[in-house]
């Protein structure tokens, strides 16, 4: 069976690649041409065309007649076509739309077709190496045994991830937020770098409060990946990331077909995850909005471990760890030390934040009547705020602390965080609009990994030639974690000193995100509060993992001693 499947997916692979060939070639033009065109006075010294110059106007001018060829997708989703939205949402909705009609000429849901099958038939045929998980003795209590014990991340529940997060891609189901998978539709509509002679003239403006601060911080990754984009070469950019996207989705399909622990299967993988992070970094620059670094962060690590999840529990052990630990608690930790930041203390508690984050949002909203009784009610929003800063604050730093419990209590703790979050990213689309879909996959292999734990007694002995690997990949997840920590310490920092206005924000968005959307300053806004509030938690949290590891330690050389004297 699996000889007959490989040459279908092959088959199929080719059929794509060729359909992306042809597209290079003949250098589609997109739907709709601009019609005015920018005086060649307003055109700067370093600009390559007028388009560069103010993207935004560029992409607005199709805004219009999209929307008039779409009124029943509008009509739909009302918070997908407000015209008060920024630029950056009517990009987004207008490429989702163009992938899904166009994307090698039958459009991407189509694709689900291939996906399904290829998931159906590889984790039919996935089993777990039972002599791997029978024969395990505990080794030294150590830093590496910290970060491999704990939910353990399968090769099945990998599998069943990367196949909802490419039906999360094909389906468009991220809209309004930006879609990895429409980066060519992106570029073919912009047709230009999304930042703009000055801020109010890139996609990115609407996304920064007050002097739009944070926009120097963000790295111009366009500028790397397609130094001369104009609307001469957008055609060709466009269709080069076309033909990587299909090999993305090829590749992707392959290892859904393939054992995990076959070479071509990580090759495959490996392939995938590159194309993935490189379009989805693109995206962030047209669209600056953190929805995708999760994802990036944890098929990154996924893909550095890939070869030992399928017979070493201590790998699977140590991939849940980095998912719970280095990537989704300090995101959302950030998000809720964010909004203590810049909303201030009084603001948070009171639910006055989130009163005007409604209002602005109303248009958005798929209930606009909830959401001005919401408003209208005081008490409604505090409770509301509360739940926000339960999710973003307090629950994610429980888990941190207890990330080396095995006990009921961390177990059960993970879970309620997981499952209110999972509700709050639910609400939010419904209330507010945005669309954090991307996060309920990781969220649900995190809980399956919570109630499927390695504990102390399964994490297999290293052997002495493996422990360089396991320091690489220990210190690896240790420097996300304290990167995450420093991200938001730098800016404090560089609002206490001056660097960066009291009224702006400081999110370079990629690679790691301060997470500051849906907050601006208020007359609670204290800086140095917010930074003594987190050196509190640093030194806190590095204190507590220092006493597990050495505690440990300490219980590994009693049972050494006991087994010595008996």
């Amino acid at each position: 069976m699996l000889r007959m499947t490989l040459p279908v997916c092959l088959a199929l692979a080719f059929l794509s690649s060729s359909s992306s060939f042809c597209a290079a070639f003949s250098r589609p033009r997109p739907k709709f041409q601009l019609e005015a065109k920018l005086t060649e006075t307003e055109v700067g010294p370093n600009d390559v065309a007028p388009s560069n110059v103010a993207p935004a106007a560029w992409a607005e001018q199709e805004w219009p007649e999209w929307k008039r060829s779409h009124r029943r997708i509008c009509s739909l989703f009302r918070g997908l076509c407000p015209d008060s939205t920024a630029t950056a949402f009517k990009v987004t909705a207008m490429a989702t739309a163009d992938c899904l009609e166009n994307m090698l000429g039958i459009g991407s849901g189509w694709f689900v077709l291939a996906v399904l099958p290829c998931a159906a038939f590889g984790l039919s045929r996935q089993e777990v190496d039972k002599a791997a998980v029978g024969l395990c003795r505990q080794g030294p209590g150590s830093c590496v045994d910290w970060w491999s014990r704990g939910p353990q991340i399968t090769p099945v529940s990998l599998k069943v991830f990367l196949t909802v997060l490419l039906l999360i891609e094909l389906l468009g189901l991220q809209a309004p937020q930006s879609d990895v998978f429409t980066l060519p539709e992106t570029i073919r509509r912009v047709r230009a770098h999304p930042y703009g002679r000055t801020p109010e003239l890139g996609l990115r403006w609407g996304f920064a409060c007050g002097d739009d601060g944070d926009a120097g911080l963000m790295p111009r990754l366009t500028y790397i990946f397609m130094p001369n984009l104009n609307d001469a070469t957008a055609d060709s950019y466009a269709s080069m990331f076309s033909i990587l996207r299909t090999s993305l989705l090829a590749s992707w399909c392959a290892f859904l077909v393939l054992p995990c622990n076959w070479a071509s299967s990580w090759a495959c993988f490996v392939w995938g995850v590159v194309v993935y992070v490189v379009m989805a970094s693109l995206g962030i620059m047209y669209q600056p909005y953190c929805v995708s670094v999760c994802t990036c962060l944890f098929l990154v690590a996924a893909a550095c471990i890939l070869p030992s999840l399928e017979k070493s529990p201590r790998a699977r052990a140590w991939l849940g760890m980095f998912l719970m630990v280095s990537t989704l608690a300090p995101f959302y930790l950030s998000s809720g030390l964010a909004k203590l930041r810049y909303a201030g203390w009084a603001s948070v508690l009171s639910g006055s934040w989130l009163t005007q984050v409604l209002q602005s949002a109303s248009d958005r909203s798929a209930v606009p009547g909830f959401v001005e009784w919401i408003v209208k009610t005081p008490v409604v929003a505090a409770v509301m705020s509360f739940g926000v800063l339960l999710v973003e604050f307090l629950l994610p730093l429980s888990v941190l602390f207890l990330a080396s419990s095995s006990s009921d209590l961390a177990c059960w703790l993970r879970t309620g965080w997981i499952l209110l979050t999972t509700f709050f990213h639910i609400a939010t689309i419904v209330i507010v609009g945005p669309n954090f879909a991307r996060q309920l996959p990781l969220l649900m292999m995190l809980l399956h990994g919570v109630w499927h734990p390695v504990r102390s007694t399964d994490a297999e002995a290293i052997d002495p030639e493996q422990m360089t690997s396991w320091a690489r990949r220990v210190s690896f997840a240790t420097a996300l974690l304290v990167l995450w920590m420093c991200n938001a310490l730098w800016s404090d920092f560089d609002h206490i000193f001056g660097a960066t206005p009291r009224a702006s924000h400081h999110d370079m968005q990629w690679p790691l995100p301060e997470m500051s959307m849906f907050t601006s300053t208020s007359a609670s806004t204290n800086y140095v509060r917010s930074l003594s509030l987190e050196i509190a938690i640093a030194v806190a949290l590095s204190g507590k993992v220092c006493y597990d590891i050495s505690r440990a330690a300490s219980a590994v050389k009693g049972e050494q001693a006991d087994s010595c004297t008996g």
